[in-house]
């Protein structure tokens, strides 16, 4: 297992409005000098696009790309061809400097951003609108495929795939031939659902991996005041590996289980212009992050 950070833990986000102003040299300079391994490519063209380039800036650090985090809007059928083509164009730049998988996700979306951590039934995808999705993952999963690369689907807080019954439905809609899943340990707590849990029961669909934490305290306040999702972020909702109440003795218990083997990528979502979630500078935040699994790894405890 290689360990790796992402921008969005120095609050680079693919929404807009919400990224800090940092030069992409300095994140990939303290994501290397905080102990990882790699780097997520961040929102598309944060970090240059052109491999050449990105390679000697990845090179420089000792830094491997991992992967990248491309949203994507499948519900319309409509959107289809827009979509893959936004894929396809990413893939390019990940395949052209070796990198296997591909992070797809459903877009966040305002309504669900309203119910975060408390989706139901009634905030769900109309059944129309989960076969296009399906259908979207399905192409763009088999076009990955031919090119011998990997399309992961990350399930995610604010978005149509979020709670333990949606990320069930997704990967039974889906061929698991072409799409994995990304667990995230966080937005899976966040969501509702126990990620240990959903490595049991989808350890043959797991093909990478992203940790974060979630204050438990933090979390609370957000469902019982009925946060959106960016003000449970501002308000702490995600800390620093270990100190907050994933399972992740369990975690690695199962991803040892199950032989993973792939990249693990340490993630904090953070709103750099203050809230609770900003306490500590991105660099140290990371750096905890990375004592901790340090210490959990060498410990033998996971």
């Amino acid at each position: 297992m290689r360990i790796g950070n992402a921008p969005v833990s120095w609050g680079i986000f693919e929404v807009a409005g919400l990224s800090t102003d940092l030069p992409y040299q300095r994140v990939m300079d303290e994501i290397a000098a905080a102990g990882y391994e790699g780097t997520e490519l961040g929102p598309w063209s944060y970090y240059p696009t052109d491999p050449v380039r990105l390679r000697s800036e990845l090179q420089t650090r000792a830094l491997a790309l991992a992967s990248a985090f491309c949203p994507l809007d499948l519900a319309d059928p409509r959107q289809h061809e827009a979509a893959a083509a936004q894929a396809l164009e990413v893939a390019d730049v990940l395949q052209s400097l070796g990198t296997r998988e591909l992070i797809l996700a459903d877009p966040q979306r305002p309504a669900r951003s309203r119910c975060a951590g408390r989706a139901g039934l009634r905030d769900e995808m109309s059944p129309a609108a989960w076969q296009a999705t399906a259908a979207g993952l399905n192409r763009i999963g088999q076009q990955l495929a031919g090119r011998g690369m990997t399309a992961v689907f990350h399930h995610h807080v604010a978005t149509f795939v979020e709670t333990g019954p949606e990320i069930d439905r997704l990967l039974d809609s889906t061929d698991p031939a072409t799409i994995g899943l990304c667990l995230d340990t966080g937005h899976a707590v966040y969501g509702g659902v126990d990620p240990v849990a959903v490595l049991r029961r989808w350890s043959d669909r797991v093909r990478y991996v992203h940790l974060k934490d979630v204050d438990p305290r933090a979390l609370a306040h957000a469902r019982s005041a009925a946060l959106d999702y960016e003000t449970g972020v501002r308000s702490g909702v995600f800390c620093p590996l270990g100190q907050g109440c994933v399972d992740f003795v369990g975690v690695f218990a199962e991803l040892r289980r199950i032989g993973y083997d792939g990249w693990l990528i340490v993630e904090q979502d953070v709103i750099a212009d203050g809230g609770a979630g900003a306490t500590v500078s991105p660099l140290d935040a990371a750096r905890q992050s990375r004592a901790f699994l340090r210490h959990l790894l060498s410990s033998g405890r996971e």
